[in-house]
């Protein structure tokens, strides 16, 4: 029996072949399976901490007629309404510009380590003054910011429906 050798060649450039193309999908479905994760899972992170926050502020807080001296945890309302004195003491403490030490406080209250800033739909009013595009927390604008989760509510500020906007990121 005589063997044809270029028949031998031929299956050996393909076997070759086989294994450089499985080699390639077994590497391309390993970056593609984890890389998205590592992204999904800082991008989850982050809206937890969104929800976490806003969640804080549409609630009463402790003690229930806190201000900055007092407060253990940060709520805006009272009888689901946003009361003003809280959003007063709340502007206190946490606007970034103003009181860095508030900012870093209120941070820890809301348990985050991501940078925040909240704002509403309408210009709410601080002591006598309309704070229109300003709003309290770190100014994101112009920031090179890593990844940004804008979380919404519905309440009600001064009996008008507005929407409450928060917005958490990391470096």
């Amino acid at each position: 029996m005589k063997f044809n050798k270029n028949a031998q060649a031929w299956g050996f450039d393909l076997m070759i072949a086989s294994i450089v193309f499985i080699t390639g999908i077994v590497i391309f479905y390993i970056y593609t399976l984890n890389y998205p994760k590592e992204s999904q899972d800082k991008l989850d992170k982050l809206n937890y901490a969104g929800e976490s926050i806003a969640q804080n502020l549409l609630d009463t807080g402790y003690p229930e007629s806190w201000d900055v001296f007092t407060v253990s945890r940060i709520g805006l309302t009272t009888e689901n309404k946003i009361n003003q004195t809280k959003l007063d003491q709340f502007y206190l403490l946490a606007s970034e510009p103003t009181n860095p030490q508030g900012y870093a406080q209120a941070k820890s209250l809301f348990r985050t380590n991501y940078e925040f800033f909240v704002n509403f739909s309408a210009p709410i009013t601080i002591d006598g003054n309309t704070i229109e595009e300003n709003g309290i927390g770190k100014d994101f604008s112009g920031q090179n910011s890593g990844s940004l989760i804008k979380t919404t509510r519905l309440t009600i500020y001064e009996n008008k429906a507005v929407t409450l906007y928060v917005y958490v990121w990391e470096y």
